[in-house]
């Protein structure tokens, strides 16, 4: 009986791993495309028109110049805009704005609330 239950487990695990490894697929797979896609359009550009930033068919934003450390902090540390996804400062896609999002789920980061309780004993 256990054994049976074992292998049954087993078996599942196995399918479900082979489900996360075809998404994993097409993930890497989309993400070359778009690489690819923001590279060609750049290229198509006359030599003097490229700035190798922009949106690829006006939605995926790209950017192949060397990010500064402050790029870097504005994609994905800037507490006060109200933005979750940012321009990623380099490369294809989005970057994460870590302080909002974490405030988005009702996380602060270990921080209180700025409200006092003022219960009296």
């Amino acid at each position: 009986m256990a054994t049976n239950i074992r292998r049954e487990v087993a078996g599942k695990a196995h399918a479900v791993g082979d489900e996360i490894g075809a998404f994993g697929w097409l993930l890497r797979t989309a993400l070359l495309a778009a690489i690819a896609g923001a590279v060609y359009s750049e290229l198509r550009k006359p030599p003097a028109d490229r700035t190798w930033h922009g949106k690829l068919l006006g939605v995926v934003p790209y950017d192949f110049r060397i990010p500064s450390l402050d790029d870097m902090r504005r994609a994905y540390w800037n507490p006060r805009s109200p933005k979750v996804f940012t321009d990623r400062p380099l490369g294809v896609g989005w970057a994460i704005n870590i302080p909002t999002a974490l405030r988005r789920i009702g996380l602060n980061g270990g921080r209180t609330s700025s409200k006092r309780s003022t219960s009296s004993p």
